[in-house]
């Protein structure tokens, strides 16, 4: 057996490529292993590398300029849905809606009005943007409305003594399927 790149009888056999070599060519691996320029990846590498780069810019491009298709494009991605805070159309009040001493009128000139004139108070309060209107259902306890609404962080006990008071209810167990409460957030 002789050396791949002379005559003389070869010692080892390269770990990397198998050709055997002498003393000469080479050490741990032999001389053409150990050659920087031949160190080099081959033409189908450069040239695989160069198609998918391509390929992946084409495809970039193409998201950039043609984003998918969504039913609302006015509203964020669903990728970004949980993050983003959404907004709530807020109800008018009854008590805003038929004329109150909050709504300029008359009554701001000096002169009185319709709206001068005081209103009694009625027993279920007035939606507030910070609360949500919720309709009991049979079988349901204000324990347990407490425990569906429950903001994160709050204690239970807490939150129904909370609802309780700011609807005005007395009993807690006097809950009525139909009637309509306000759940502070």
């Amino acid at each position: 057996m002789q050396c791949f790149q002379c005559d003389q009888e070869a010692q080892q056999e390269c770990p990397r490529c198998g050709a055997l070599y002498c003393d000469a060519h080479g050490d741990a691996l032999c001389a053409r292993c150990m050659d920087p320029t031949l160190a080099l990846p081959s033409y189908r590498v450069y040239r695989g590398s160069l198609a998918a780069l391509l390929i992946g810019s084409v495809f970039a491009i193409i998201l950039l300029v043609l984003p998918p298709a969504s039913a609302d494009r006015d509203a964020p991605p669903t990728s970004l849905a949980g993050v983003l805070p959404t907004r709530v159309p807020a109800t008018p009040t009854l008590a805003a809606t038929a004329g109150s001493a909050s709504t300029p009128g008359p009554a701001a000139t000096g002169t009185p009005g319709p709206a001068a004139t005081s209103r009694p108070a009625t027993a279920t309060p007035t939606a507030t943007p910070a609360s949500i209107r919720y309709t009991v259902r049979p079988g349901d306890t204000l324990y347990g409305i407490a425990e569906r609404h429950l903001p994160p962080g709050r204690d239970l006990d807490q939150f129904k003594d909370q609802i309780q008071q700011f609807n005005r209810i007395a009993d807690a167990s006097a809950l009525q399927a139909g009637q309509v409460i306000q759940i502070p957030r």
